[in-house]
């Protein structure tokens, strides 16, 4: 994959995020959300967020995917939440991890560390130390579970 490749896959990822945990707060639809994301609504966020433009593709993937896959995806995080209740973790960390998740359990071209490191670093962007570290042990666990022989 190019540098260009995988800045345009990062970007979608931090977007992918932002529109997971605006869809939660609004109770937007997946469709309608899709439906706005034309070129330039993607270069005017990409110049917001200080980023490349988006891979259109990756991002309605990971929308699709959490949205098609999230009541599973909620179960695997809910498992390894030691002592935790998803409704207690903050929604953009919800977003997070049910985008990396839906990534550990689908994106096999994708190596499990690299998912890992990308929403560590997505998470750096919004917390301190704490939740990133907390974000880390949960997709840490549940890649573990799918991709042990991967890790």
């Amino acid at each position: 994959m190019s540098k260009e490749s995988h800045k345009k896959k990062s970007a979608a990822r931090l977007l992918g995020v932002q529109i997971l945990f605006e869809m939660e707060i609004n109770g937007k639809n997946t469709k309608t959300v899709i439906k706005r994301l034309t070129e330039s609504y993607l270069k005017e966020i990409s110049e917001l967020n200080n980023d490349e433009v988006s891979d259109k593709g990756y991002l309605i993937k990971i929308l699709n995917g959490v949205s098609l896959h999230q009541e599973k995806i909620d179960k695997d995080i809910i498992e390894n939440l030691n002592n935790w209740t998803l409704s207690r973790i903050d929604s953009v960390s919800r977003a997070i991890l049910r985008s990396a998740c839906f990534e550990i359990h689908e994106c096999l071209d994708v190596p499990p560390k690299v998912i890992i490191n990308e929403y560590v670093n997505i998470s750096k962007s919004f917390f301190n130390d704490k939740e990133p570290n907390f974000i880390n042990g949960i997709l840490d666990s549940i890649s573990k579970i799918y991709r042990k022989d991967e890790i």
